[in-house]
């Protein structure tokens, strides 16, 4: 019912209440933790919040333009909040003073309440914008142009890293657009087909890698959109296959980690080529992001052989959102 609001008024003295409710929660979910104040990054997350909270409180509800220009500004300044709370809490990890299944936790809940004060805040500045969309939702989101385009950067980046790519076979399967947020879409396709080409990449040498394509399929019926990513690279361990959901899980060197921290969160990354992998959020985000809009990721391994990716999502547009959450007990 939000983004389907285009009502700049309305919609900003919603914010203007709705917003700093739920940073005050992610507030507490922080300080939740014992010991938070020992490091670094979460003394960061805190102050931030507490930055935008305090900005918001501040606008008088008639004041379009100032909350404007204080959305943009509390948005461009937030924009590593990825970065700092992942490496918060894997620090807190390692000093033991979280254990796997809490770090796992609060990284769902912090990030999944992120995406929603995400949407909601882009929502208002594209209605806003001065010929720009009217709404963060693309009503006719092409999953076969996204899945192109994400096919595309992830090769370039293959090839950056690795001097070569395999080829990615994109079958469409009818017509399916729908009404989607095409910025996650484009995310989850980018980081599936990462993972693939990488995986195709170390398992082959330049020569075989092109008898070896990643083959994407787009489809679906009246409620839902299926997209299926199958690579030939190997496969998981299927001990292991649980593993790939945790934000602790990589099995790439922890060099890559510094880019591609920095090139999630930025819209625009100016400062060199993101690492192919390392920073251990990818899937894990990307099932989260599925399933705030009502949909889900599923993985499925066939050791020594490849995997299959299973993107479901809703056509209908029906999905509710997941609202903030409080600290579990």
């Amino acid at each position: 019912q939000i983004l389907a609001q285009h009502d700049a008024e309305a919609l900003r003295e919603f914010l203007l209440e709705e917003l700093p409710i739920r940073w005050a929660r992610r507030l507490h979910l922080l300080e939740s933790m014992e010991k938070w104040r020992e490091f670094p990054h979460m003394r960061v997350i805190r102050s931030l919040y507490s930055d935008a909270f305090r900005r918001l409180r501040m606008i008088p509800q008639t004041d379009a333009e100032r909350f404007r220009t204080t959305l943009q500004s509390i948005k461009r300044r937030n924009s590593n909040m990825l970065m700092h709370v992942v490496r918060g809490t894997r620090a807190m990890k390692a000093a033991l003073a979280l254990k796997d299944d809490q770090v796992n936790d609060f990284l769902d809940d912090f990030l999944t309440a992120r995406i929603g004060t995400d949407i909601l805040s882009s929502q208002y500045l594209a209605i806003t914008r001065p010929g720009g969309a009217t709404s963060v939702i693309d009503p006719r989101c092409d999953p076969v142009s996204v899945v192109r385009q994400a096919a595309k950067d992830a090769s370039r980046l293959c090839r950056y890293h690795y001097g070569c790519a395999p080829p990615v076979d994109v079958v469409d399967v009818g017509q399916v657009r729908f009404p989607f947020i095409q910025q996650y879409l484009n995310y989850i396709m980018f980081e599936l087909l990462k993972n693939s080409l990488r995986a195709v990449t170390e398992r082959y040498d330049q020569a075989e890698c092109a008898l070896h394509p990643v083959r994407v399929v787009v489809c679906g019926d009246d409620s839902t959109v299926v997209i299926r990513i199958s690579d030939a690279g190997g496969g998981i361990p299927l001990d292991a296959v649980h593993k790939v959901w945790s934000y602790l899980y990589t099995t790439a060197k922890a060099q890559g980690e510094d880019q591609n921290a920095q090139g999630f969160d930025s819209e625009e990354d100016d400062e060199g080529v993101a690492a192919m992998a390392g920073f251990g959020c990818g899937l894990p985000l990307s099932r989260n992001y599925a399933a705030y809009v009502g949909g889900r990721l599923e993985l499925n391994s066939m050791p020594d052989h490849g995997a299959d990716a299973y993107l479901y999502l809703n056509r209908l547009g029906n999905s509710l959102e997941v609202v903030d959450v409080e600290p579990k007990a």
